[in-house]
């Protein structure tokens, strides 16, 4: 008999941090050590080590302590591998209820969530499931591109509540949203899906984009040097969506959004 799978408050809060997102995708390809992932992810190895404690409290991976070596292995769990790759729609349906039953919370109340509020690790939860269900790398780069704007909305109303060090955080996840979405389009490209709808979704994202960055900057100067970078890639990202636009479609990027 198959064995219920019960999903806690516990851990799809632990499933809210994008670096413990990565480190169950990393240890997909193989079982590694808290070194190996720090260079694989690029984050202190400190980081790395508290977020496997998180994940081994929460049953997603297992410590490997191999005879005769003095290097600690962490692998996935049947959980984590269960959430990866669900094997039954019952697996999916168990996981939807129960992820529904803890954020329902969110859209009861009908608060907007910002970073400082309790609240806000449930809202990027929800972010973090809608990826979980994107069907292909095309519909999970349209939710990097939203994820990406509401960064730069959530950024706005921190900088009106005076809350600098929060928008300079949610800024530089602005840019991890787009580099995602970067990301997933050459995914989508490698498998020759059409990539053009998206491309041009974000040449006119990130032209508004540059224009509420400009804003923040002058509404917080203090923050100029970290809205700059986030700046730089919105205005490289649009110059490139246009270049392949024009490339894939032979036409000028003026008539391919009039067409």
């Amino acid at each position: 008999m198959e064995e219920e799978f019960k999903i806690s408050k516990k851990l799809l809060k632990t499933l809210t941090a994008d670096t413990r997102t990565q480190i169950l995708k990393a240890l997909e390809q193989r079982p590694m050590t808290a070194s190996e992932l720090s260079r694989k992810l690029g984050k202190h190895v400190t980081t790395i080590t508290e977020h496997l404690q998180k994940l081994k409290e929460s049953d997603l991976v297992e410590r490997v302590e191999r005879p005769g070596r003095k290097w600690v292995y962490y692998r996935l769990t049947r959980t984590a591998k269960d959430i990866l790759h669900p094997k039954s729609y019952r697996f999916v349906f168990v996981f939807i209820i129960s992820f529904i039953t803890v954020v329902s919370s969110l859209f009861i109340w009908n608060v907007d969530a910002y970073p400082g509020d309790w609240l806000y690790g449930l809202d990027r939860a929800v972010e973090n499931f809608q990826l979980m269900l994107a069907r292909n790398h095309l519909e999970k780069a349209k939710k990097h591109l939203e994820f990406a704007e509401e960064r730069l909305k959530e950024s706005k109303v921190l900088i009106e509540k005076g809350k600098i060090e929060y928008a300079k955080k949610v800024i530089e996840d602005y840019e991890k949203e787009m580099n995602k979405a970067e990301m997933e389009i050459n995914k989508a490209r490698l498998k020759k899906r059409n990539v053009v709808p998206l491309l041009e979704s974000v040449s006119e994202a990130t032209s508004k984009h540059e224009a509420i960055l400009r804003n923040l900057e002058v509404k917080a100067p203090q923050l100029s040097k970290d809205v700059k970078p986030a700046l730089i890639i919105a205005e490289r990202k649009r110059i490139k969506s246009i270049q392949e636009l024009e490339n894939i479609t032979g036409r000028p990027y003026s008539k391919i959004i009039s067409r």
